[in-house]
């Protein structure tokens, strides 16, 4: 080993050079996609024009019908009672009705043909859409490979005994970046529509209030409804990435805002018990008690089958405890934690994990089928304990 000299600063050059070129390959795939972003936007737009206009014409056909009907009964009627109508009459109301059963398959086939072209955009819509998740899964593996490549290169040096953990480190890179994307795509498709959607509203408004009033009026009243909208996403999406009730409330009732969304969306009845927290907890072990009973509570959500679950939560001078468990189907832990280590599966035990580990706590997952599971943490109340775990007091 003596006898290899690892060159760090030749490395970090060669390593620079790696990630200048795949930084340019990315940013090549980024106009790539967000070219095709665009056309599928655009193609969004006619699809909803085209939808508009079946809309219309379905209303025309139906009262063509309505029409198509009337003069064929008149026809109907004029011919069965000729001795009482002139011959002019009796050829006014056939060309009548031939003319209106023309306009009536007209309208039909119009209405086939829209239905078509709006079949085939949305056919053209879901590939583009399918390259554009390709697209953005490419460029988050590459944000990825730049992520752990910029990162410390000699720890990855140090052996194969950090293997695991390095693993683990790539997967959560991938899970945050996965998360930014999220993110982007939710600004993306709500409140940044809304907006946009606001901003041609008010040049609605401008030229609709110039004509009349009272309708301008009722325009801007349909832009206030699309700010509100976008407002209330924007919240949403603020919540998500740190939850104001947590400053303004407090975490028990942050707790309890979370499991009575659950209980909306899923019938999975929480019951919370909690001490009163105190200020020796700081607001960033808070948080990350927060994230974890988050987290476990959309594993039970989404994996459990759960109809209950309870919530404890108790705290000393030095250390609190959190358990957590449910009546659900439960699950192989062993196999669980070893497919998470191995393989990077389930992001949100990932997640739980490694925030335990990065605040030195310690954390015991227990389950069975048919009987539930239970996580039991154990997490230091403040930055000094945490300090004192390091050094090894």
């Amino acid at each position: 080993m003596n006898n290899i000299n690892l060159d760090v600063n030749a490395i970090n050059k060669i390593i620079k050079n790696v990630i200048d070129e795949i930084s340019s390959s990315r940013g090549q795939v980024l106009s790539i996609v967000d070219y095709i972003r665009k056309d599928h936007e655009d193609l969004k737009l006619k699809l909803d024009e085209i939808k508009k206009d079946i809309a219309n014409v379905i209303d025309e056909v139906d009262k063509l019908e309505e029409q198509d009907k009337a003069a064929r009964r008149r026809l109907a009627h004029v011919s069965a009672n000729f001795n009482k109508y002139t011959e002019d009459d009796i050829k006014e109301a056939y060309e009548a009705a031939s003319d209106m059963r023309i306009k009536f398959y007209t309208k039909i086939n119009e209405e086939k043909s829209l239905r078509k072209e709006r079949d085939s955009l949305e056919i053209t819509i879901k590939k583009i859409m399918d390259n554009i998740e390709n697209g953005e899964r490419i460029i988050n593996q590459i944000s990825i490979a730049m992520g752990y490549l910029e990162g410390d290169v000699l720890s990855a040096l140090e052996g194969s005994d950090k293997n695991s953990e390095m693993f683990i480190g790539i997967k959560i890179l991938e899970a945050q970046e996965s998360e930014r994307k999220r993110i982007a795509r939710d600004i993306h498709d709500g409140p940044a529509q809304h907006m946009a959607n606001a901003v041609m509203k008010v040049d609605i408004c401008k030229m609709v209030i110039e004509k009349n009033l009272e309708e301008g009026l009722k325009e801007l009243e349909d832009l206030k409804e699309s700010v509100k909208v976008a407002l209330k996403e924007v919240r949403s999406i603020i919540f998500d990435l740190r939850p104001m009730s947590l400053d303004d409330l407090g975490l028990r009732q942050t707790i309890d805002q979370t499991a009575n969304t659950i209980f909306k969306e899923s019938n999975i009845d929480i019951k919370i018990k909690m001490k009163p927290i105190q200020m020796e907890i700081e607001p960033i072990i808070q948080v990350a008690v927060y994230r974890i009973v988050q987290e476990i509570f959309n594993n039970i959500r989404k994996h459990s089958k759960a109809k209950h679950a309870k919530v404890r939560m108790d705290f000393g001078t030095k250390y609190l405890m959190l358990i957590i468990n449910d009546d659900g189907v439960g699950f192989n832990v062993e196999e669980t934690l070893k497919r998470v280590n191995t393989k990077g599966a389930s992001y949100g035990l990932i997640g739980i994990l490694d925030r335990v580990k990065q605040l030195q706590g310690e954390i015991e997952i227990k389950s069975s089928e048919k009987v539930g599971t239970t996580y039991t943490v154990k997490l230091p109340i403040n930055r000094e304990v945490i300090k004192n775990e390091e050094q090894g007091d």
